[in-house]
């Protein structure tokens, strides 16, 4: 809203020109009352109105003293003076002033309104202008920075040295230069959930800006590298060549992330390479690195040049590539292994292969049907073992329900569940428990039944069980309420309701009519 002080050691005149300017003014002002110079000046420093009206003749500080204090204090609000004196002198001083209107009492009341909606409109259109510079200038430095992290990214991606060094021209340009010297990398990857999803990549670059920045002999930038994860480069000068006291400072900024922002944190560190060029080489180490998390070795940090590198890992052959369990188990065995280079490389081949081959496996299945493409976490994005596992049972869940919108059938996985039926056919038996089982959802086992047995999952298990009853019933010392506990039933008045339904008779008629 408008602001307008109005200054005047006479109440009434006060008064009035506030009545004239609310009935006539078409816009609401918020109106500030002074009643001398040293409250105007007060109430404009604390107010910061648009407007003043001032009368020249105040006791204890009057209106050209009040204006002269106002620019002493680089206030520059527009003012206009009302005078009831014809004086060349205040006149004179008003001009030097710079103030915008000097007006002799008395004034029409059709004037005045002139006056002041002349001047609203005036100041008005130079807030605008002034607001849509700093707006133009903010979106301009938003645009620089945009452009300046992506010339960085593309920088830490490419593996061209040519193009590496196009790129460091770009940012040569946009004022980001680096002098010829060895650097590296580190990686910090910080937790990203729906609470902190809209600000943590803001909150942790400035935790680490404010932190590193005390160490400005070695470190040049932090770069947003991904959602959850800020790349932080340094040249290896004094710090650097310290060892301990280098990771000490990795190690500190990580725990600051952990403390102030609340989240899981853990930092890579990469090998030093001789140049900027050679900067992609580095961000690989570091990757690496941080990708140890997943071991949980009780550290918030690994350094490359620490990373044990083991023995090639194996891949031991699927039997089927759609078997949750059996990628699980192997998974397990790979992890078992130790915490080395070759084990967390193994891992990856393994995660990527599944997740390809479910990708692949949900792009066959959805040319029918309006599916978008699957997403999933990158390896480096899973915190732990067991996020990875879930990540790819995720996979395989967004599977199973194109698999159902498709109409297609998992034909060695019923095979396995209807062995696993057959076999508990006796017990307490449900699709939630053969879910939990097979790892899927009873709803999917529910359409898959559905699609390979006639009738579902409840009419094949009650067909198997007559079958069992009907074999035990020939055995005319076997007694009925035993058979009904065999077949998974508890209650023999329910199990002949059952048996009479599928059957025809009741188990007491099926065994005499055997027996005749």
């Amino acid at each position: 809203m408008f602001k307008m002080l109005v200054a005047d050691d006479e109440r009434y005149i006060r008064e009035g020109i506030i009545s004239i300017l609310k009935r006539n003014l078409l816009e609401p002002v918020q109106y500030i009352e002074a009643k001398n110079g040293v409250e105007a000046l007060e109430k404009t420093v604390a107010e910061i109105p648009d407007l003043i009206i001032t009368d020249i003749n105040m006791p204890g500080c009057d209106g050209l003293e009040y204006v002269k204090k106002l620019k002493e204090k680089q206030v520059n609000t527009v003012v206009i003076i009302l005078s009831g004196y014809e004086n060349f002198e205040y006149a004179k001083s008003a001009i030097t002033l710079g103030i915008k209107e000097y007006v002799m009492k008395p004034i029409k009341k059709a004037e005045f309104i002139e006056l002041i909606t002349r001047h609203m409109g005036d100041i008005k259109g130079q807030q605008l202008k002034a607001r849509e510079e700093i707006e133009s200038k903010i979106k301009n430095n938003k645009i620089i920075e945009k452009v300046k992290e992506a010339a960085l990214i593309g920088l830490l991606k490419c593996t061209d040295y040519k193009m590496a060094r196009q790129y460091l021209k770009q940012l040569e340009e946009l004022k980001v230069s680096f002098e010829p010297w060895l650097c590296t990398c580190v990686a910090f990857q910080y937790e990203v959930n729906e609470e902190n999803r809209e600000y943590i990549d803001f909150a942790v670059k400035n935790i680490l800006n404010e932190h590193l920045s005390a160490y400005s002999e070695d470190f040049l930038l932090n770069v947003t590298f991904d959602r959850g994860i800020i790349i932080s480069l340094f040249k290896c000068g004094r710090l650097y060549s310290k060892g301990d006291a280098w990771k000490k400072v990795i190690r500190k900024s990580a725990g600051l992330i952990k403390k102030y922002a609340g989240v899981k944190v853990f930092a890579g560190i990469g090998d030093v390479v001789p140049d900027f060029e050679h900067l992609n080489v580095s961000l690989r180490h570091a990757m690496c690195a941080m990708a140890f998390k997943i071991f949980d070795r009780g550290d918030i940090l690994c350094a490359y040049n620490e990373i044990e590198k083991g023995n090639e890992i194996q891949l031991a052959p699927l039997r089927r590539q759609d078997n949750l369990l059996e990628i699980w188990g192997e998974l397990n065995r790979i992890y078992s292994v130790g915490q080395t280079k070759a084990v967390l490389d193994a891992l990856i081949r393994r995660y990527n292969e599944t997740m390809d081959f479910i990708k692949s496996q949900i792009a066959k299945k959805a040319t029918a049907i309006k599916w978008e493409e699957m997403e999933y976490k990158e390896f480096y994005l899973c915190q732990s073992l067991d996020e990875m596992k879930q990540e790819i049972k995720k996979g395989f869940n967004q599977l199973e329900e194109v698999s159902q919108k498709t109409g297609t059938i998992n034909i060695h996985l019923m095979e396995q569940v209807i062995q696993f039926v057959n076999e508990n056919i006796t017990k307490d038996l449900d699709l939630r428990i053969i879910a939990e089982e097979f790892n899927r959802t009873p709803g999917y086992l529910s359409t898959m039944f559905k699609r390979y047995t006639e009738g579902g999952f409840s009419a094949y298990v009650t067909q198997k069980r007559m079958e069992i009853a009907r074999n035990l019933l020939r055995d005319k010392d076997i007694p009925i309420r035993k058979i009904a506990e065999t077949c998974g039933y508890y209650n023999t008045k329910y199990f002949s309701v059952v048996f009479k339904k599928s059957i025809g008779k009741t188990p007491r008629e099926y065994r005499e009519k055997f027996h005749k």
